[in-house]
């Protein structure tokens, strides 16, 4: 008989637990945030932040909804018009965050940035490209700087500094080429590294506002100032400051280093992901410098593709979302994050590690005009698919009047 009880006692002990357990799990709280997931070490950095995250969140989960960079692409239009979205979304800022924000799928967190106190916190610059109409859309979390990467050991055996100005520019393509140097190096199979020449080009003679005007189609690409950026970098060409053609069309970026490791190419104007690929024997000699002033009345505006969180209009759970929101706006949740996947913080008083390129970058950007984001992030795909082509043409052919009808024939068609 004793044993009898025993074994109802434990029947009903075992039902309550089941019971405590099913009830706890409802009243835990599941966050989903989606993810683009570029490397195992970018998803274990994630992993962690989730992990601080829920410990300073008792009761509440962190779900990743993690997909490759193709399959994120295509989905995250569906995600924010229906009604099955993640609460949280990865995405980048500039006109691929503006884009679904005029259509009404993104909310403002303006309220949210005020009450973090995040003007303190961000540059005018940064907020600038997650804003729109005076309302704030999305917290950035990372960065990197584009720019100009060289071997110090190469300049100091030839003499010379990285140009600061546009003479400054062209008398280094003139003297490297005396030393029988190509003065940049670059490949141009893909088409898209030749956008960073007409993003800096752009940037440095009209400025930040123009160039927005143009990737937004509002300009017109047979504007006199676009052909002043267009003959500037004929000029580059003509005075044979990049590798022969029939190179760098048939190299990718990452087959036209080589030259660069050797001493036979000077530069290479590139994003700084282009550090982490550095032979290790090598690393300690390379340095960063910014894209050379060409107009001096401008201020300095910087190509810096920026990551950002983004609260969608039909989140389900928008209470927790908008306390992830501020949670990765954090200067120390961003210095671990970004200490582990290699790019810089956005939040000014985020410490950096000691990576030289990092430094350097966070040092650049910080102290910006602006920031645009990337042609490519900048314009609708259709623009920036056909306009990359068109870079690329006139880096071979040099027809700068063949090049505007073509931009502009392309501005018609995509805007």
């Amino acid at each position: 008989m004793l044993g009898k009880d025993r074994r109802w006692l434990f029947a009903f002990l075992w039902l309550a637990f089941g019971v405590s357990m099913q009830i706890a799990a409802a009243q835990a709280q599941e966050l989903k945030v989606a993810l683009m997931v570029f490397s195992g070490d970018q998803r274990a950095a994630f992993n962690e932040l989730s992990r601080q995250f829920e410990k300073e969140n008792p009761g509440v989960s962190v779900r990743w909804l993690a997909y490759d960079e193709d399959a994120y692409k295509s989905g995250i239009e569906r995600w924010l018009s229906k009604n099955e979205p993640a609460d949280v979304l990865y995405w980048q800022a500039g006109e691929r965050l503006l884009q679904y924000v005029r259509r009404g799928f993104v909310e403002p967190i303006d309220d949210l940035w005020e009450a973090q106190n995040f003007d303190a916190d961000y540059t005018e610059a940064i907020k600038d490209i997650v804003s729109w109409r005076g309302r704030v859309y999305a917290v950035p979390y990372s960065y990197y700087q584009w720019g100009l990467y060289y071997r110090q050991s190469v300049f100091l055996r030839l003499g010379l500094q990285p140009p600061q100005d546009w003479d400054g520019l062209l008398k280094m393509c003139d003297d490297m080429r005396k030393a029988d140097v190509a003065p940049f190096t670059i490949g141009t199979h893909y088409h898209w590294t030749s956008a960073a020449w007409f993003d800096y080009l752009n940037l440095r003679i009209n400025g930040l506002a123009f160039h927005r005007e143009l990737t937004s189609g509002i300009a017109s690409y047979t504007d006199p100032r676009v052909r002043s950026v267009f003959e500037h970098w004929k000029t580059l060409l003509d005075r044979d400051c990049f590798i022969d053609h029939k190179l760098h069309r048939e190299w990718d970026w990452k087959q036209s280093l080589p030259l660069l490791y050797r001493g036979r190419a000077g530069m290479l104007l590139m994003g700084n992901f282009f550090s982490s690929t550095l032979p290790g024997d090598l690393a300690e000699d390379f340095r960063f410098a910014p894209f050379p002033v060409i107009n001096p009345d401008l201020p300095r505006y910087e190509e810096a593709p920026t990551d950002v969180f983004l609260l969608p209009v039909n989140s389900a759970n928008k209470e927790l979302a908008r306390r992830f929101l501020a949670f990765m706006g954090r200067a120390d949740v961003q210095a671990a994050l970004n200490d582990k996947v290699g790019k810089i913080s956005t939040n000014l008083r985020a410490v950096h590690g000691d990576d030289y390129f990092i430094r350097a970058g966070a040092q650049l950007l910080q102290s910006a005009a602006g920031i645009s984001q990337f042609f490519d992030r900048d314009s609708p795909k259709a623009m920036a698919d056909d306009a990359v082509r068109i870079f690329t043409e006139f880096m071979v052919v040099r027809d700068v009047d063949r090049t505007l009808t073509a931009l502009e024939r392309a501005r018609e068609k995509h805007y």
